[in-house]
């Protein structure tokens, strides 16, 4: 790895390194990127600290799973397990591709993106765990102009815990971390998770904002399937929301005004669709909402 070129592709074969952890500091070009070709190859882990590299193929099992930083990366068609933190992370200034990922029982987040203009697509995403992370989540997003789009997060259980998590299939939060706008979620399912399909809460006055959280299915055990706090400008359209405990569809809650509520679907009802309180009214557009079966 450390002779790679641009445009170079290092093949991995064999059964000799499951307890390999592979580290990337060589960056390739936006034309020529650096290729890493797993074919299925077991390592632990792979560390990328370069621009313009492709980590293909791969399954990570028992150490940090895939951790990305750099510009212009792309992991595509890898397996992480059963991961000591966070499966699959990528900090990026810019341009960065997470497709086809097969994500199991990361203690965190399954996917964690922070940085801009960073593409989720196609992952599939289940069983994240608490154990030395504060929480258990699917895809956490921080950063401006990412998009989520047909990823499948399911299965992610309160039970078994004296401190149990508070599991989401989408999160973001700027109490901690980076403020976060522009951002759609989209043909996304999520399914089986213990709390929230999406919540987004912000405190640094309005520096989070814009989030297009469309086409959705959502099946959870939340009393609320969107949570938001202080996040203005945040469309929810052509979702379809459901789950045993719903209290309400959506929380507009603390300033979260310019909200839309539109022509979503609300499995077998008997809840309002959404709360506001008064602060979040300004702006709120809402119609087209139905019941379903």
């Amino acid at each position: 790895m450390d002779r790679a070129a641009p445009g170079d592709v290092v093949c991995f074969s064999g059964a000799g390194m499951a307890d390999a952890d592979l580290v990337v500091r060589k960056s390739g070009t936006e034309q020529a990127p650096i290729t890493l070709r797993g074919a299925g190859v077991a390592v632990r882990s792979v560390q990328v600290k370069a621009d313009h590299v492709v980590v293909d193929g791969f399954t990570a099992e028992g150490g940090v799973g895939l951790q990305l930083q750099g510009n212009g990366l792309t992991a595509r068609g890898n397996t992480v397990r059963n991961t000591t933190t966070d499966a699959i992370s990528c900090d990026t200034r810019r341009d960065s591709l997470l497709d086809h990922n097969t994500v199991v029982r990361a203690d965190g987040s399954g996917i964690l993106i922070s940085g801009e203009r960073i593409t989720v697509q196609r992952n599939d995403v289940s069983g994240s765990v608490k154990k030395n992370s504060g929480d258990a989540d699917g895809i956490r997003f921080f950063g401006q102009g990412h998009r989520i789009a047909d990823n499948i997060v399911h299965d992610i259980s309160m039970d078994g815990y004296s401190d149990p998590p508070h599991p989401d299939c989408f999160q973001t939060f700027d109490n901690s971390a980076p403020s976060t706008s522009d951002i759609t979620i989209s043909g996304n399912r999520c399914t089986g998770v213990g709390q929230q399909c999406l919540i987004a809460t912000a405190v640094q006055a309005h520096q989070s904002h814009g989030i297009h959280f469309v086409g959705n299915i959502c099946s959870i055990g939340a009393s609320q399937a969107v949570l938001l706090e202080w996040f203005p400008d945040v469309e929810v359209r052509d979702n379809q929301i459901g789950g045993t405990k719903l209290e309400r569809g959506i929380s507009l809650m603390n300033g979260s005004v310019n909200g839309k509520v539109v022509n979503n679907r609300f499995v077998r009802g008997g809840y309002p669709f959404f709360e506001a309180d008064d602060s979040s009214k300004p702006g709120l557009q809402h119609q087209g909402n139905t019941v379903i079966d």
